[in-house]
């Protein structure tokens, strides 16, 4: 993987502590970088869903969605640890967002319910943020950590074929 280490912060170290410990580490980057003072990406301000669900212990449901996956069968979330221990790269990488380091790119869906996205990168696609422009504001949907060589793949083809001005 390449080295982010001089545009990025450094990810949390969330082994050897207990769930409580890691979701207080993780909600205080949270409210940090995203509910004291909005993000902002090209200059407008960045939103997320800020529902509370009865299941979600509290927490936004926009916090959610960047630090855990659904389990298809149970429906029940999970965290996912490679999404989650990046959440510190977040706002760094909406604001910062014009450096070699990273891609970003609107990539039109094709789907009338989801629109035009836009993908914002590392270069090397192992890292992904997606927001959605709504009139004034961006709408954060999600973030996550890409392992897997082919879904990498997948992220630099829709950068090939992105929406171009």
């Amino acid at each position: 993987m390449s080295d982010f280490s001089e545009v990025l912060p450094d990810i949390l170290d969330l082994s050897g502590i207990s769930w409580k410990e890691i979701l207080e580490r993780l909600y205080a980057v949270f409210q940090e970088d995203f509910k004291r003072q909005h993000a902002r990406h090209d200059g407008i301000q960045v939103l997320y869903d800020s529902r509370i669900l009865p299941d979600g212990q509290g927490k936004e449901e926009g916090f959610w969605h960047v630090i855990s996956t659904t389990d298809r069968e149970t429906k029940e979330r999970l965290i996912d640890y490679r999404r989650a221990e990046r959440l510190p790269w977040a706002k760094s990488m909406m604001e910062q967002h014009n450096i070699p380091q990273f891609r970003v790119f609107d990539y039109d869906t094709g789907r009338k319910d989801q629109g035009i996205r836009r993908y914002i990168c590392l270069a090397d696609y192992s890292y992904v943020l997606i927001l959605k422009r709504k009139k004034r504001r961006f709408f954060w949907i999600t973030a996550y950590y890409i392992e897997k060589q082919w879904r990498r793949d997948k992220v630099a083809k829709r950068y090939n074929n992105r929406v171009r001005e």
